[in-house]
């Protein structure tokens, strides 16, 4: 029931509407009750001889009023509470997406995106129909319920008894099945997530699978987990397709009873045909909220199965480590200094640690470089500054505080953060660069793409500016990705920038051409540049060597040329000139 405090403060906010759509269901309902009151009555006045036009032509004119109030108010409820559920819809789907961005990395790692499309989905869709159809459907059955057992005990209560048979044992078999329909939704959702993530893995790596000829395999991983979505359909189908039946039959047999003994007693005039016809009609009112007592139950099964796995990533608590809000100090720093002090850090997923006691300092203004062999934790860094981790020990320093005491949005805003993979969101590449800075005009977009290499010009981008780039970019080469990610980071102009091999997929010559561009520009702001390539080394005031997690030194590219060690090594290799072949004696 923890999970109902999700939509609490949407029916908070919406409470007079909501009780005004039920109060409109609840006054439509009994209206629709009184109408078959009165076709009996008019029934009776048609067998009467006696009966003047005059009173038949006003009983007329009531009912088609009433009609009309009916039309009127089953239309105010239905927007009224549906227009609830809808809202709600996109109030979760709203706060599910920001929910989604303030989780750590280390949740999204340990939940895959394929989970995470079908909360945003299936199950709110799910919530969505248990609060409107489902609560609807749930008032109609009580009142009409009621109202049409207390018309039928005015008209014969002998005749109720046997209508009314059925009802322990419908009470029986809802409590059976509510538990076993709410057990198997709940499997069904959480297959369709994996199903959906499966599905968007074979989609991603459409190019790798075609490429090898593994459409076999793929198409044999999507049948595997299709199949097993199906088998849990089918296993709740089952269930549901057992219960409905098993409400009408039991709600005819109570009809078929009514009508062989409400017959007789009609025909011996123990009871008026009028009343007869209305008691009919009453009973097939009833039939309704017996029947609907299966499809409201799996509704509303449904709905709360859902919202408890909403609830999973909803109402997750993570430690927070950072301040709800600023001091007046760290809003507008003029510039930032980096400083590692005594830095660990571990995945949960990973046994080993990948940052060791790390100390170093990145002083204000100045671009430094950050090398190493891959695994010895560079990228992590990197990680760690905008807060994507947090230290496992240690403290980060940003000017002097720690980043603990920096309100997670102003921390961010600090950094312009560009990894290797360069991601781009699907649109035009003024939409892309749009992200960064919203408010840019054209010209300061065209000069940040000069910057990073990737001028407008129409020989590669027919439409300019507008030109589409298709989804993640799929259109672009590795580097115009890499260059694209970074012109966005360029023309936001961030305090500091932090470039974790960006420049990797374009040649050393381009790279060193976008590196004169750039530097001149970072001039006076911090930049943080992190590469196995000399030229970007070799461009840094302060280069650190990152080894197994430790720094093993530290100091300009000219002395650590000079030293024994990891640079001295990459940058012989660099150098290195192939000799002439030597020849080969086959024997």
């Amino acid at each position: 029931m923890k999970s109902l405090g999700l939509i609490k403060p949407n029916i908070r906010a919406s409470l007079f509407k909501i009780i005004t759509g039920f109060l409109a269901l609840f006054l439509c309902d009994l209206l629709q009750m009184v109408i078959p009151r009165l076709t009996g009555r008019a029934i009776d006045l048609l067998a009467d001889s006696g009966t003047a036009v005059n009173d038949l032509g006003l009983l007329i004119a009531v009912i088609m009023g009433l009609a009309l109030t009916v039309a009127v108010l089953r239309y105010s409820w239905r927007h009224l509470i549906y227009g609830f559920s809808r809202g709600l819809e996109k109030d979760l789907r709203r706060r599910l997406h920001s929910r989604f961005l303030r989780l750590s990395l280390t949740w999204h790692q340990n939940n895959s995106s394929g989970d995470l499309m079908a909360l945003a989905t299936n199950d709110i869709e799910s919530v969505r129909m248990a609060i409107g159809f489902g609560s609807v459907s749930l008032m109609d059955g009580i009142v009409m319920g009621l109202a049409a057992i207390i018309f039928m005990l005015s008209i014969n209560p002998a005749l109720c008894f046997y209508a009314f048979l059925p009802m322990p044992l419908i009470s029986v078999l809802t409590k059976y099945f509510g538990r076993a329909i709410y057990v198997k939704v709940l499997e069904t959702h959480d297959v369709f997530g994996q199903m959906t993530e499966v599905v968007r893995e074979q989609f991603s790596g459409i190019k790798v699978i075609r490429a090898m000829s593994l459409e076999k395999l793929s198409q044999a991983e999507v049948d595997k987990i299709s199949l097993i979505h199906l088998v849990k359909n089918v296993h709740l189908s089952l269930t549901m397709g057992l219960f409905f039946p098993l409400m009408i039959l039991l709600t005819n047999l109570a009809l078929a009873l009514t009508l062989y003994l409400g017959g007789r007693a009609a025909m011996a005039w123990t009871i008026t045909p009028g009343d007869f016809v209305a008691f009919i009609t009453y009973l097939a009112l009833l039939s309704w909220p017996m029947m609907a007592l299966g499809l409201t139950l799996g509704l509303l099964q449904q709905g709360q199965a859902a919202l408890d796995r909403l609830a999973r990533v909803m109402l997750v608590s993570e430690k927070e480590n950072h301040p709800a809000q600023a001091g007046a100090d760290l809003l507008k720093p003029d510039g930032v200094e980096i400083a590692f002090k005594n830095v660990s850090f571990a995945y949960q997923t990973r046994p080993n640690i990948v940052l060791d006691n790390l100390t170093l300092t990145c002083p204000r203004g100045r671009l430094c470089a950050l090398t190493g062999p891959t695994g010895s934790g560079k990228s992590t860094l990197a990680a760690l500054l905008p807060a994507l981790y947090e230290p496992s020990a240690g403290q980060i320093l940003i000017n002097g505080r720690p980043t603990t005491a920096w309100p997670i949005k102003n921390l961010r805003d600090l950094f312009g953060y560009v990894p290797q993979d360069g991601y781009i969101f699907t649109g035009t590449l003024a939409q892309n660069m749009a992200i960064g800075k919203p408010e840019a005009t054209e010209e300061e977009v065209t000069a940040a793409l000069v910057t990073a290499g990737l001028p407008p010009e129409r020989s590669v981008f027919p439409e300019g500016l507008e030109t589409l780039i298709g989804e993640k970019g799929l259109s672009l080469s590795g580097g115009q990705r890499q260059r694209l990610a970074l012109a966005r980071a360029v023309l936001m102009d961030p305090l500091f920038l932090i470039l974790d091999d960006t420049l990797s997929a374009v040649d050393a010559a381009v790279e060193d051409e976008i590196l004169n561009r750039l530097i001149p520009q970072r001039k006076g702001r911090g930049t943080l540049i992190i590469s196995h390539r000399l030229t970007s080394l070799k461009a840094a005031e302060t280069v650190f060597i990152l080894e197994n997690g430790r720094l093993t030194g530290q100091g300009t590219p000219r002395e650590l040329e000079e030293r024994p060690g990891y640079f001295q090594t990459i940058s012989r290799l660099a150098q290195r000139r192939p000799g002439p072949l030597r020849s080969l004696t086959v024997v």
